[in-house]
């Protein structure tokens, strides 16, 4: 589990940029998705999208996806997208759950 993590932390840290855009986009998307109204925030959209990245991917590589997902590099970047965008629901659920959005 923590060989995981530390694999799924460094595939982030290797594009921070590209992680954040994409970070940020999910974490709109999933948050609008959960709860449709509601104050728009910057920085909780980054958090959820952060966080839901990691999850995203730590689930990833913890069930054993990745060697699956590594035979089809040319579409990595959707991969990444639909993988953070899932961890980004899963966050965006549990803040909403806790404190709506």
């Amino acid at each position: 589990m923590n060989e995981s993590a530390t694999e799924a932390l460094t595939y982030l840290q290797d594009n921070v940029l590209l992680a954040l855009f994409i970070a940020f986009v999910v974490g709109f998307l999933a948050s609008k998705t959960v709860a449709q109204s509601g104050k728009s925030n910057f920085a909780l959209y980054l958090i959820v999208g952060a966080l839901g990245s990691f999850v995203g991917q730590f689930g990833v590589r913890y069930i054993g996806l990745q060697p699956i997902l590594d035979q089809v590099a040319g579409m990595a970047l959707l991969f990444d997208v639909l993988i953070a965008y899932l961890g980004s629901f899963i966050v965006a659920a549990l803040v909403h759950m806790f404190k709506p959005m």
